[in-house]
């Protein structure tokens, strides 16, 4: 049977038809292919749209001794989120440089330029995540906001729980969105993050150490270090730490002027 094009602006207007590609789900870096540059490697672990963004690039860069990613340059109409895996990182935002060990970050607003170099004598590995909304750029906001920074793990204060861990890491406006939230969580073994729950905000874990399983909808899924997890709006999900050690990840979300 044929759908007429009057059934399908129905289908539209009522919200039934997506026009965005990246399900919720555990992106894994081992799954992906190896692509070098010179002794640079890149792995792309997701590509595509979501509810809110225009844009959402994914992906993990490994410097060799003394290599750099690229002289300084940015993007007009995006946000970069880098945060250190392995390794020690140059970085330089802007007019500021800074080394940054594991669980390192820093936030490049729209206009901001990053470099990043790898000044050591070993291997060093960190995750790009490129926010491109289909809100329109603020930049003046982003810069109210506090502009790009640069912070080490040891820089975010820590808070004890009956959990484990927390660390704010930051939560504000930023130049593609209203508010822009990131926070870093330690489980302690058998710990639940909360029961499952939703919102509207859509989130990503970024797992820094150990093992869990992420509830989505109905089904859970395992999780290991250096996976990417995408929760869409609305899904239901909860993490737990099904390890034996602690586990570790952030926790970034990202608000919309339709909220």
């Amino acid at each position: 049977m044929k759908m007429t094009l009057l059934a399908l602006g129905a289908l539209v207007t009522a919200g039934f038809v997506q026009t965005d590609d990246l399900p919720s789900a555990v992106y894994s870096p081992t799954n992906q292919a190896v692509k070098k540059d010179g002794g640079r490697e890149s792995r792309q672990l997701a590509k595509g749209s979501t509810l809110d963004l225009a844009e959402l690039t994914i992906h993990t860069s490994t410097l060799g001794p003394g290599q750099m990613n690229h002289p300084l340059q940015g993007y007009n109409d995006a946000e970069e989120l880098v945060i250190v895996k392995e390794g020690t990182l140059t970085a330089t935002v802007k007019d500021s440089t800074k080394a940054l060990g594991p669980g390192g970050l820093a936030l490049i607003v729209a206009g901001d330029k990053q470099s990043f170099r790898n000044a050591t004598k070993v291997p060093a590995t960190y995750y790009v995540l490129k926010f491109k909304a289909k809100d329109p750029v603020d930049v003046q906001r982003g810069q109210a906001g506090g502009g790009s920074f640069l912070k080490d793990w040891s820089q975010f204060k820590m808070t004890k729980t009956d959990k484990g861990e927390t660390r704010p890491v930051f939560d504000r406006p930023s130049s593609v969105f209203k508010r822009f939230d990131v926070h870093a969580t330690v489980l302690n073994p058998g710990k639940a993050s909360h029961p499952p729950h939703t919102h509207r905000a859509e989130e990503i874990i970024l797992m820094t150490k150990g093992n869990g399983e992420m509830l989505i909808g109905d089904k859970s899924h395992k999780a290991t270090t250096g996976d990417v997890i995408l929760l869409r709006s609305n899904v239901p999900h909860a993490f737990t730490n099904t390890g034996s050690t602690p586990c570790g990840y952030f926790a970034i979300q990202w608000h919309s002027n339709a909220e």
